[in-house]
């Protein structure tokens, strides 16, 4: 039986690293990526599976070539393309606006328009975020009341509805997944959950954004990835997909939990900080259709991930801190 071909978009990104990983360990794919800069090894976690993977992963800048990324697809037709490329530091979003709007928008929009050439594609499967409707309680599947209170959650919406308008109009094989806030090992320094256990690890101070009250859903990358794997064999064309995970916390319940598993002072570790700028208070997305539909669940817990995370950290961290605490600590000062 032939593999099924699969370009993941991003591939360099945590997320979409954690998807080649899952992929290749299956053993039935033939996975290839794409990635715009390479990231320190610590946070490529299919390379520590095999010598022998053959993973293809090609350097394609499509905001300076687009060309080149449709070409690369026309040459290995893959079944399935499963896109993370998106530039997602929300904080970072307010000042470099147009760089937003271009690599999150404009130039993504060269592939939509080429979609349709793509016969041999089953399925693609666009990576999105609560973000877009900002601050809510409990978001389903077929919500369409939009609030974003940031230009990157603004430049998922609208790339979104470009996606609705292609997949309505010209049938193109188009499935949305909507993830809560996912976490696992490998991901980078600069994140919550990672940056709060290397502040503890190197006794730096944490600065906690407006008293640490804003709550979220946290999603461990297996069953994020998990998710998508079922959105691959059984997700329906045009369809919306929403995962989270069992529990929802707020960043002090994380501080607490982590201080009481490292055991460190939480006075040690907490610098309070200013409310960041479009900082949603909560939003938690609905899956009780994807559930239904996909036989979905999420399997771990969050403790039971957080340790597994902290596990990583300390088997890694020499790798992890060649990279990432020189500029975590810039971002902390």
């Amino acid at each position: 039986m032939s593999k099924e071909s699969v370009l993941i978009l991003g591939s360099s990104s945590f997320a979409g690293a954690s998807m080649v990983d899952f992929l290749i360990s299956k053993k039935k794919y033939n996975v290839f990526g794409t990635y715009r800069r390479k990231k320190n090894k610590a946070y490529l976690p299919y390379l520590k599976q095999s010598k022998k993977i053959k993973f293809k992963n090609i350097k394609v800048d499509f905001t300076k070539n687009p060309k080149k990324l449709i070409n690369i697809i026309l040459k290995f037709k893959p079944r399935y393309i499963i896109d993370f490329a998106s530039i997602c530091m929300v904080n970072q979003s307010w000042e470099n606006l147009e760089t937003y709007i271009n690599i999150n928008i404009l130039y993504k929009s060269f592939l939509l328009r080429n979609l349709k050439k793509f016969k041999f594609l089953k399925k693609y499967i666009y990576i999105s975020t609560p973000e877009i409707f900002g601050s809510s309680k409990l978001i389903k599947e077929n919500c369409d009341i939009y609030n974003p209170s940031t230009p990157y959650a603004t430049s998922k919406l609208c790339f979104e509805m470009l996606l609705k308008n292609f997949a309505k109009n010209f049938n193109a094989p188009i499935i949305i997944a909507r993830f809560s806030n996912f976490f696992g090992p490998g991901q980078p320094l600069y994140r919550l959950i990672p940056k709060l256990i290397t502040c503890i690890d190197n006794k730096i101070k944490f600065p906690l954004e407006g008293k640490g009250q804003s709550k979220r859903n946290y999603i461990y990358s297996y069953d994020f990835c998990n998710g998508i794997h079922k959105v691959m064999s059984k997700g329906k064309i045009k369809n919306i997909y929403h995962f989270s995970g069992p529990e929802d916390y707020k960043t002090t319940d994380i501080v607490k939990i982590l201080c009481q598993l490292k055991s460190y002072s939480r006075k040690k570790l907490i610098k309070i900080t200013k409310k960041r700028v479009g900082q949603d208070l909560n939003y938690k997305l609905d899956c009780k259709k994807t559930k239904k539909e996909l036989n979905w669940r999420p399997l771990y817990t969050f403790k039971k991930a957080l340790k597994l995370v902290i596990d990583y950290q300390k088997t890694a961290s020499k790798q992890i801190q060649k990279e990432s605490l020189k500029y975590m600590d810039s971002q902390l000062r």
